[in-house]
């Protein structure tokens, strides 16, 4: 009866058309737009900084937060700055678009949320120890200036 029961509940919850940003979509694609819901919450609900704590499974720091808007592995609390090029790929300034991230390994990381002209951009981030998830604006000069790059979650699908 058991098994019955929990082969109906995984196909009527499989079949399902709503969605929930706060679903686990690890080892599947994920759209831009799916990234960008994800980013909204953790701003909204103003996370705040830790490399302890978690929310929904992820750290929250800026490695835990990119992770969760990517809905990466949850493993460890997501990936760390270390090893996020494991699930992104370097791309070009030209290329970016909203839901790709700039890192610089081992150090920080932080999400794209497009441009507002060709320097300044939008930016979600968890910064720092005091500080909340947040939208504010960032200089991509800056950020290219001390050694950061942009990158693409290898499973968002468009």
């Amino acid at each position: 009866m058991f098994l019955y029961l929990s082969l109906f509940l995984f196909t009527f919850l499989s079949s399902t058309s709503a969605f929930d940003v706060n679903s686990t979509l690890a080892a599947s694609s994920i759209t831009r737009d799916q990234i960008m819901q994800r980013a909204q919450v953790w701003v909204d609900q103003k996370v705040p900084y830790s490399q302890s704590a978690t929310t929904d499974g992820y750290r929250q720091d800026c490695s835990g937060y990119v992770s969760y808007c990517w809905a990466s592995s949850t493993s460890g609390g997501g990936h760390w700055t270390g090893n996020m090029q494991e699930i992104c790929t370097k791309i070009s300034k030209a290329d970016m678009k909203k839901g790709d991230a700039i890192l610089l390994p081992s150090t920080h990381v932080l999400l794209f949320g497009g441009w507002i002209d060709s320097d300044a951009f939008y930016e979600y981030a968890e910064h720092q120890p005091g500080d909340v998830c947040r939208k504010s604006t960032g200089s991509y000069k800056y950020f290219a200036d001390n050694g950061y790059f942009p990158c693409r979650y290898n499973l968002v699908s468009n």
